[in-house]
């Protein structure tokens, strides 16, 4: 009988640790400033950012990952070709939008939402007792942080430290904080390399640059595309006149007369109706054969991405100013970088 109350007093302590365990939690501070409770050991993750999902992969976490956004395919066309079950996951939302029934029925323990989801998709998940992480990938006041076109007072200074603060949420989220450091060290070594070649340009001898698509929309102050091109000694000839993410005019063009064009390489089917089209023939860019197709780890959205401060700077540094970059081997960090974090080759 002894014995018996033994193992009785013995399986009731085992059954209180698993329970303790179970419900052990944490909290993180996501980047609107909201201090989220999470499980301590997180393993179903929905994410409803494409940003966030990239990073996730490079860190390694992409088994983590039971449902992404939908469309995921046109925010992240190359996710197929490094997360090999992605086609076959749940979709149970988007970047403003969630099915709940959907998102209940993957069980998650954690829902990582854009920067600018409404307070509204928030609520909601929360309501249900899941935890939400809003990620921004730049530094900003609450009020800011939540707009998809924010006012930074410093734009490379916040999408520095909003990058690098997203990688080590998600990594401290998905317990993968030793990823993540080694991920920001690669980011931080590589824009070395670029700043003691490029060096400083005075402002009348950078190059005038313009991010194209298939419309007239581009990227203006405020957007890390604007940012990717000052750092590489270019200058966003809209940036004066735009902020955020806008819509302009042929006529704006004609009259920016950029020396070069880019077009990102999710748009790269646009490059040749731009380079036939007769109004776009008179931009200067066009008439001297600088339109330029980026590869696709540049990722110069409104957005940074590690593997666009990492690469994508030095990618279009050395395509702005060739001769300061000869005995750069930028093919062979690119494949470094993508052998090491997306264990793959570069295609």
């Amino acid at each position: 009988m002894k014995k018996f109350l033994q193992l009785s007093l013995l399986a009731s302590l085992l059954l209180m640790l698993l329970c303790s365990s179970a419900l052990a939690q944490r909290t993180v501070t996501d980047q609107l400033g909201r201090t989220v409770t999470i499980p301590d050991t997180v393993d179903r993750v929905v994410v409803l950012q494409h940003q966030s999902l990239d990073v996730m992969i490079q860190l390694g976490a992409q088994d983590k990952v039971v449902g992404i956004l939908e469309k995921w395919e046109k925010y992240l066309p190359g996710a197929a070709k490094t997360m090999a079950d992605i086609n076959s996951l749940p979709t149970p939302g988007g970047l403003d939008t969630v099915n709940m029934e959907a998102l209940l029925a993957v069980h998650p323990d954690l829902v990582i939402v854009t920067h600018y989801a409404p307070k509204e998709m928030i609520q909601q998940i929360s309501d249900a007792n899941i935890p939400v992480v809003g990620v921004s990938l730049f530094d900003a006041a609450s009020e800011e942080a939540a707009k998809l076109n924010p006012d930074l007072a410093d734009a490379q200074a916040a999408y520095d430290k909003g990058l690098k603060d997203a990688v080590l949420l998600l990594g401290e989220i998905c317990n993968k904080q030793a990823r993540a450091e080694r991920l920001m060290q690669v980011v931080e070594a590589n824009q070395k390399v670029l700043k003691s070649h490029l060096g400083d340009i005075p402002e009348s001898e950078r190059v005038k640059c313009y991010m194209a698509r298939n419309n007239l929309h581009t990227y203006g102050a405020g957007k890390y595309t604007s940012v990717i091109m000052e750092r590489a000694g270019g200058v966003n000839v809209v940036a004066k006149e735009v902020t955020g993410f806008k819509e302009v005019t042929m006529e704006d063009v004609l009259r920016w007369d950029p020396e070069v064009v880019f077009i990102q390489w999710r748009h790269r089917s646009a490059a040749d109706g731009l380079r036939n089209d007769p109004a776009w023939q008179q931009v200067s860019a066009i008439r001297n054969g600088r339109l330029y197709v980026t590869p696709e780890y540049v990722k110069p959205w409104g957005h940074a991405l590690p593997e666009s401060m990492a690469l994508g700077e030095l990618w279009m540094a050395k395509t702005l100013y060739p001769e300061k970059f000869k005995d750069v081997d930028l093919d062979a960090m690119v494949e470094s970088y993508y052998q090491e974090f997306y264990g793959i080759a570069f295609e």
